[in-house]
């Protein structure tokens, strides 16, 4: 034992001097029982306690914002797990609170699984753009609770134009979804778990610049003016806004009924049949039996059409090419090349495989085009109304990818199992091989023919000879399937127009003039509806009677425009 800290002391006599080491334990022992007091127990804290835990029964539930059931958890476009459980989202009050709040309840045989994780993803957020937990109950109906009663906002937005251009800037900037955005009791919006979605168009964004998140500028006024003070920056979304506000319609909707006359008078003539072309019923709401290809053949993919099918405006001939790569793997092939024909090259490769996939879509600047300069071009059509029924036709988007041979590898394969010798191995083939694809259409016509043999195979590299089927088979080049989607028919709201125009005026550009779209790399449309009678197009009465009266009249408005007859020999 040792004094720390003293001086000058001394013990003398009987006196006592305690000295106790450690902790003390005071303990009684009785018979055979031996109870001690340690002090106070140590808990161990866990993540729930940061919240509070409120019981099932001081949860009233007032008013379902949404519920949903779940199968599948998602990731990435990925399917992480499967989940079987139904998560709500109600407005709650609990007992002695004056607030409101916005609760989740979880119910079904992955119930505490999926709590867990949506715990997991809001316990540790803690900003004002996104909802914040209060409570939580671990019964066999869990909860989260949130403070505030919040709203979502697929319960009250209705799209306009620059609330749309304003959203979709707001929710990629931070990532969220069109059906995660709530709005909280600051009167600002926020995200959430999902709930209803709000239906706006998304399009691209480019994330130059900020917008704030007040609900306020839901409102286009508000909207319009904040964008107004960035100007150019905002040019591109507003074209692709544009754009992605167009509404599907179909030709029979445009001839109010007149679908009929559309019908060959000649239903025994396969060639005529419908199902001859599987993807052209895209065109219409009902399916013809029977397609007139010398009627809808003229239409070109380039071109804004009039309701009564006259064309209006189109695409220069001197500007790029619609179509657009979109992806294309090209093991097994090499050195792209587009020919001055329009003839697309590629080397063949098999040395790396022969995985080919191509992916080709019709390419939006042709549209963003039309709509930056559509108040022009209708100022030029003398078009003081109806501009919502001028429509586009857009063609599908091809597809063309190696197709493996039902036994391909299975002969050598099941020579090996019965001990027979190898099938001796194709000698090597000429090189070089090039495949070819056509040009792509540009009209309906002229996809009805690309569609019967997009490509070919050749050992001239200029493509002027093809080789056979029988040649292609002997040197086992890949054997390619043509995919084709559907057709659309697209129009674009009056509203968008206006909203077009008035962006203009506000960026400085005279809308009556293509000023705008030239300042965007635009070309100038090809003004080509212009009728003799004072620049008016001829109008049509599609209620008449006879059918071929009404298609003598609409041959005899567009007729001289385009070469309407498709040579049946080409199929």
């Amino acid at each position: 034992m040792s004094l720390t800290s003293c001086s000058r002391v001394s013990i003398k006599g009987k006196n006592t001097f305690n000295h106790v080491r450690g902790n003390q334990v005071n303990g009684t022992v009785n018979v055979r029982t031996v109870n001690f007091n340690t002090g106070q127990m140590e808990v161990k804290h866990t993540k729930y306690d940061q919240f509070r835990e409120v019981i099932l029964g001081d949860v009233i539930l007032e008013k379902e914002l949404h519920s949903s059931d779940m199968d599948w958890k998602w990731r990435n476009r990925k399917v992480l797990a499967r989940h079987k459980a139904r998560r709500a989202i109600y407005t709650v009050e609990i007992v002695d609170q004056k607030a409101k709040f916005t609760a989740i309840t979880y119910e079904g045989k992955d119930a505490r699984r999926v709590w867990e994780e949506d715990f997991e993803q809001f316990s540790c957020t803690k900003n004002l753009s996104s909802f914040q937990l209060f409570g939580i109950n671990q019964s066999s109906i869990p909860m989260l609770i949130f403070h505030n009663e919040l709203i979502p906002l697929g319960h009250f937005y209705k799209r306009s134009f620059w609330s749309n251009v304003y959203l979709q800037h707001l929710t990629v900037n931070n990532g969220w979804t069109g059906s995660n955005v709530w709005v909280d009791a600051r009167g600002s919006l926020c995200s959430g778990p999902d709930g209803p979605d709000a239906n706006w168009r998304g399009f691209r964004t480019n994330g130059s610049f900020i917008v704030p998140s007040k609900a306020e500028m839901l409102k286009d006024d508000i909207s319009f003016q904040f964008f107004c003070k960035i100007g150019s920056s905002v040019d591109s979304s507003v074209l692709w806004c544009a754009l992605r506000s167009w509404e599907q319609t179909y030709l029979d909707d445009l001839f109010l009924g007149a679908a009929e006359d559309l019908q060959s008078k000649n239903p025994d003539n396969s060639a005529w049949n419908s199902a001859t072309y599987p993807y052209l019923p895209g065109l219409w709401q009902d399916p013809l039996h029977h397609i007139l290809m010398n009627i809808i053949g003229g239409l070109w993919f380039n071109t804004v059409y009039s309701p009564s099918m006259g064309a209006v405006a189109r695409w220069p001939k001197s500007a790029d090419s619609s179509w657009k790569w979109c992806w294309y793997k090209q093991r097994g092939l090499v050195d792209k090349m587009v020919l001055d024909g329009g003839l697309t090259r590629f080397t063949l490769d098999l040395t790396q495989g022969k995985n080919v996939f191509f992916c080709i879509m019709y390419s939006p600047k042709p549209c963003h085009a039309w709509l930056s300069q559509s108040s022009w071009a209708f100022g030029a059509l003398n078009v003081t109304a109806g501009e919502e029924n001028f429509f586009v036709i857009g063609p599908p988007a091809l597809k063309i990818e190696h197709t493996l041979h039902e036994y391909d590898g299975l002969t050598a394969f099941f020579n090996l199992c019965d001990g027979k010798p190898p099938v001796e191995e194709t000698p090597p083939a000429p090189s070089p091989i090039y495949l070819f694809l056509h040009p792509f259409p540009k009209s309906i016509s002229e996809f009805v023919s690309w569609r019967c043999q997009p490509y070919f195979w050749s050992f001239d590299k200029t493509g002027q000879s093809k080789m056979s089927e029988e040649e292609c088979e002997r040197w086992g080049v890949p054997v390619l399937t043509c995919r084709i989607g559907r057709f659309w028919v697209r129009k674009w709201p009056t509203y968008v127009y206006t909203a077009l125009r008035e962006w203009q005026e506000a960026r400085g550009f005279d809308p009556t003039t293509s000023d705008w779209a030239r300042s965007m790399g635009y070309p100038e449309f090809e003004i080509v509806g212009v009728g003799k009678n004072n620049g008016q197009f001829e109008e049509i009465d599609v209620q008449e009677g006879k059918s071929g009266n009404l298609w003598q009249k609409l041959l005899a408005v567009v007729g001289d425009q385009y070469n309407w007859v498709l040579e049946m020999s080409l199929y």
